[in-house]
């Protein structure tokens, strides 16, 4: 693979609408889905609409709990063994446990999924501590509480790709020596309000910067940016999650001539950059166009972030419908 760097136009060639989607007739054939999510509450097959949790259970009142969301294509999930050893190295953290049974309920719930043509589809895995009596302190023989639901792929404006978002700059910053930093915990709620601000001053994402005034990441995103010809992303020491996605990148363009650095950046930084996407697992790629009011570069998805949108889109396609093109299920 070929990455262009700054000054070179991509030779016209790359699309710009997000990364090559499988063809329909390459999809494994399945019976329609309705919609609703399949679940499955410590192992056991569960209604999504009955009432499934404790009311003690703390990960609904004090977020203490982890999670991961998983990307399936055609009823695959895409790098889910990544997901799993981030989720091992966050429970090992938080001293919590890990049911041995877990990924027997993540084949379980897979399976039923694609047995009720559920296939492009967001895999979600919920661990807590479980319930426990009032308090902070860690209850010393707790249950954990996994949750595994597979719901369908949210629908995105094909605009998302081919127009790129805007960003807003949250008055918040994230805490890069914050006990749980990097940890991909249940606690969204910083997260949460930085995207209603963000909403609120008329932009799609939030930046957030480190206490420091260091980039550090989106609400559920990674950064990157071309800064004087190198891609740049921000080092986990700003707070930054260690993204699946950010990872994979970071994989695609070494085997590249494109300068690669994992740097602390500014503000300043990202509004002088030629360009930017942000990287998730649910979204993937998507550029970045304008950060608070300002366009970055000329204001339009830059030519390597769409080679690298095409370029992910074709590993995905090779790791989760196999060289022949059929599915190639766990």
């Amino acid at each position: 693979m070929k990455l262009v760097t700054e000054g070179e136009d991509g030779g016209g060639n790359v699309p710009v609408g997000g990364p090559p989607r499988v063809a329909p007739d390459r999809a494994p054939n399945g019976p329609p889905h309705d919609g609703r999510p399949v679940v499955r509450v410590n192992g056991a097959a569960a209604d999504p609409a009955a009432f499934l949790l404790s009311p003690f259970d703390r990960g609904f009142t004090l977020a203490d709990g982890l999670f991961e969301t998983v990307r399936c294509y055609g009823g695959v999930p895409f790098r889910l063994e990544r997901h799993l050893e981030r989720l091992r190295a966050g429970a090992l953290a938080l001293d919590l446990p890990v049911p041995t049974a877990l990924e027997r309920t993540l084949a379980q719930t897979l399976d039923e999924a694609r047995a009720a043509g559920l296939l492009d589809a967001v895999l979600r895995v919920t661990l807590s501590r479980g319930a426990g009596a009032p308090g902070v302190a860690p209850p010393l023989d707790a249950e954990p509480t996994t949750v595994v639901a597979v719901h369908p792929l949210p629908r995105f404006a094909p605009t998302l790709y081919t127009a790129g978002l805007t960003a807003h700059v949250a008055t918040g910053r994230r805490n890069e020596r914050a006990q749980t930093a990097g940890l991909k915990t249940l606690a969204y709620t910083d997260a949460v309000a930085a995207l209603a601000e963000a909403r609120r001053a008329g932009a799609d994402e939030a930046i957030f910067l480190d206490t420091a005034e260091h980039l550090s990441e989106a609400t559920a995103s990674n950064v990157f940016l071309m800064r004087d010809g190198t891609l740049v992303t921000p080092p986990l020491s700003c707070g930054a999650l260690a993204g699946v996605t950010r990872a994979t990148v970071l994989e695609l363009v070494a085997g590249t001539v494109l300068p690669l650095e994992e740097g602390t950046a500014t503000l300043g930084d990202l509004h002088q950059a030629s360009e930017a996407f942000v990287t998730s697992s649910v979204r993937e790629l998507v550029p970045l166009v304008r950060v608070a009011g300002r366009p970055v570069g000329d204001g339009t998805p830059g030519p390597v972030t769409r080679r690298l949108m095409a370029a992910y889109g074709e590993l995905v396609f090779r790791e989760c419908y196999g060289a022949a093109g059929g599915p190639a299920h766990p």
